[in-house]
């Protein structure tokens, strides 16, 4: 196998893994995006090395890069617009939790008091 065909089946491997992302972001599949991650990490040594091979001013795949860049980008947006809605819920629901303790707090009857008097 030539370096070209080399590198080109790892970018080809690389965008399946980023486009199986962008699914797993979708469905909030947050289990399998990790698996993905941890595949693609697996990648980034190998996919370097065949990089490596070409002359330095020379940049191979450029549509296929940009393409990736992308992808990659948009999943990047993606996961930051989920991470700040789920913020928003959070601080939502904490606003609310900390609203139902203070109508308890002014509905409920006070505490019996402890102290026992013996004279």
């Amino acid at each position: 196998m030539s370096a070209r065909e080399h590198a080109s089946g790892l970018l080809q491997q690389w965008l399946e893994m980023t486009r199986a992302e962008s699914e797993a972001i979708q469905s909030a599949a947050w289990q399998k995006l990790q698996e993905i991650q941890s595949r693609k990490a697996s990648l980034r040594q190998p996919l370097t090395e065949a990089f490596q091979q070409w002359n330095p001013g020379e940049i191979p795949f450029r549509a296929e890069l940009g393409r990736l860049i992308a992808l990659e980008s948009r999943n990047a947006q993606v996961l930051t617009d989920r991470l700040q809605k789920t913020r928003a819920e959070q601080l939502a629901l904490e606003r609310a939790s900390q609203n139902l303790r203070n109508v308890r707090r002014s509905y409920a009857p006070p505490p019996a008091t402890a102290w026992n008097s013996y004279s």
